[in-house]
């Protein structure tokens, strides 16, 4: 098992992927992103009181999770991060755009209480962490020989013996 640094996978367009497919896709991600955000600004504030500020804070913390699994989801699905940090950067949008002050002085969507100081900050701290999170590359495992012992190069030591053997399958399909 090995990390992949920040910047492995990103440099060059997927495989068998244009220029035009991957701008589409981040178009898309980054329009996704903006719905994710705009539905938890509107949600966060959901079970706790706006007049006492009192409650379970259920809408915040399923805001929360809608974030980080919508990211997760595209960081999991594509080799490249880039759709990934499109769709974070429509989030922190959304929330910032719906965050400013209006006519008057004060957000009428983001209220000034605990609630929405961490729906403020915590959805930009998640994608953070999400799009920054390395890439756990796994290396395919085989089985081991019925004595539980690996040949040198990882094939099962039984197999090797048989490839070695005059007559074994492998032989006779190429000869």
């Amino acid at each position: 098992m090995t990390l992949r640094g920040a910047g492995d996978d990103d440099r060059t367009v997927p495989a068998g992927r244009s220029r035009r497919d991957l701008l589409l896709g981040l178009l898309g991600s980054l329009l996704a992103g903006l719905v994710v955000g705009t539905i938890g600004t509107f949600k966060h504030q959901v079970g706790i009181s706006a007049a006492t500020g009192t409650g379970l804070p259920i809408g915040l913390v399923l805001s929360l999770a809608m974030v980080v699994v919508f990211l997760v989801a595209l960081r999991v699905s594509f080799a490249t991060r880039w759709y990934a940090a499109a769709a974070a950067a429509g989030v922190v949008a959304a929330v910032a755009l719906l965050s400013l002050p209006g006519a008057s002085g004060g957000s009428t969507v983001v209220l000034l209480n605990i609630a929405g100081v961490v729906w403020t900050v915590a959805p930009a701290v998640l994608a953070a962490a999400v799009v920054g999170w390395p890439r756990i590359a796994r290396r395919p495992r085989s089985a081991p020989a019925p004595d539980g012992i690996l040949a040198d190069d990882g094939t099962r030591r039984v197999d090797a013996e048989q490839d070695r053997r005059p007559g074994s399958s492998e032989q006779r399909t190429t000869e």
